[in-house]
This record gives C-alpha cells, structure tokens and sequence, in this order.
C-alpha cells in the first residue's frame, strides 16, 4: 500500500514495515495497543498512515534521535527513547514534553510481541535495539544494516560501537533475522559477526579511506559488509 511518501508492507499479520525513501519504519499493532518503531524523514502524514491501519491507541519509540528517525514525531502525542538521546533530541528544536525514558531491559508488551529494549551506544550515545526471543527478531535501528553507518561528528564513538557489536553477538543466536533502517532488510545474525571482524580494523586504520562524496568532514570506507563514515 501506497500513501503520499511512504510505502507500507505488511511482512506478517499485524507486523508492517514502512518505507520511506531511505530509512523506514515499522509499525506492530498489539493486543490493547499499537507500536511504532521511529518516524521518518518529517516529509509526509504519517499519524493518518498508521491510524489506518489500526483503531488501537498509538506510541512511538525512536531507536535514536537523528532527524530521519524522528522527523514525524510531532505528529503523535506518547514519544519514548533512550534518556542519552534526549538532549540531542531538543538541541534539533523538537519540543520534549512528551518523551518518556526508555533504559536498558525494558519490556515493550504488545500481547503477541514483547520487545526487550538494548542499549547498543556507537552510532548515537543512546542508540537501542529491540528484541522478541519469542519471534526471534532484532529491529537494530542504524547499527547493525549493510548499508552506510556513520560514526563521524558529536556522540558518535567506534570504540562504543564495537562494544555493543560484542553486546549483540552474545545474543545472537537468539536472531532469526535482523531488521535494520536502511538498505537491505532483513539480514542475517551472522551481519553482526561480520561487522565486529571491520569495525576493529577501521579503528586500528588498517583501511584506506575515501573523501565523503557529499563533502562533509569524515572518510568513507568501504569494509565489505557495510560502508562506515568516520
């Protein structure tokens, strides 16, 4: 289904991804309530989106608070992120009235869906990850993807990501699949091995760099599995 900017696939009952342009989002309807996973570029009505396609009442958990994850986030009213995220957040102008704080083990209950909230910091100092063991999903925000992950200007922190990349191997057998915000989707488990084997060899420069194509103040490396911007 097609509405104004966004492309909406319904990957099983109740269970939707939303594309839009490069980033997407995702939508899980529960038993007495409704989930969506980050909001966007800003560039379209995404409330009238998701309200067609539940009559449960909705809340919106950003997996981080960079502006194509969050940029419709004033159209709802029950905003929830990980504390690290919110200065950045109000430094960008979006009015924090209405966020609450979402920490480490949290559990996200939606009847057949439970998402245990994990604390992944590198691409942003409160970057999270969303995990179902029953389902065996991981929506991994920017993290974990094979598309570019920026880890160049304020908050960013390669020594932080490869932390959580060791975080995320531990439980990854647990994974059946991976469900990123950019580029392909889903992904293997074994993307998060793959990208703990780079991401300490880019810290130890053991890769050439290229200038940014869009001129900004970073390298882009191309490491196989994954670009990285640093």
């Amino acid at each position: 289904m097609k509405q104004d900017v966004f492309e909406t696939i319904e990957m099983e009952p109740g269970f939707f991804r939303i594309e839009n342009g490069g980033v997407r989002c995702f939508f899980i309807e529960g038993d007495d309530r409704a989930m969506l996973v980050d909001t966007g570029f800003g560039n379209g009505d995404l409330r009238s989106l998701v309200q067609s396609l539940t009559k449960l009442p909705i809340f919106v958990v950003n997996t981080h608070a960079d502006g194509d994850h969050t940029g419709c986030n004033h159209q709802f009213q029950e905003i929830w992120m990980h504390p690290a995220e919110f200065d950045y957040y109000a430094q960008k102008g979006n009015t924090c009235d209405n966020l609450h704080p979402l920490w480490e083990g949290d559990t996200l209950s939606l009847g057949k869906w439970n998402f245990e909230v994990l604390l992944i910091p590198g691409h942003t100092p409160g970057s999270i990850a969303l995990l179902d063991r029953e389902h065996e999903i991981l929506i991994s925000g920017d993290s974990v993807q094979t598309g570019t992950i920026y880890l160049f200007g304020p908050g960013r922190n390669l020594p932080s990501y490869i932390a959580s990349l060791h975080k995320l191997e531990q439980i990854r057998d647990s994974v059946r699949e991976i469900l990123p915000s950019h580029g392909q989707i889903p992904v293997s488990p074994n993307t998060i091995s793959k990208l703990l084997e780079v991401a300490p060899k880019l810290l130890a420069g053991e890769y050439a760099g290229q200038p940014d194509p869009r001129g900004r103040p970073c390298q882009e490396y191309d490491c196989g599995v994954a670009k990285f911007l640093y």
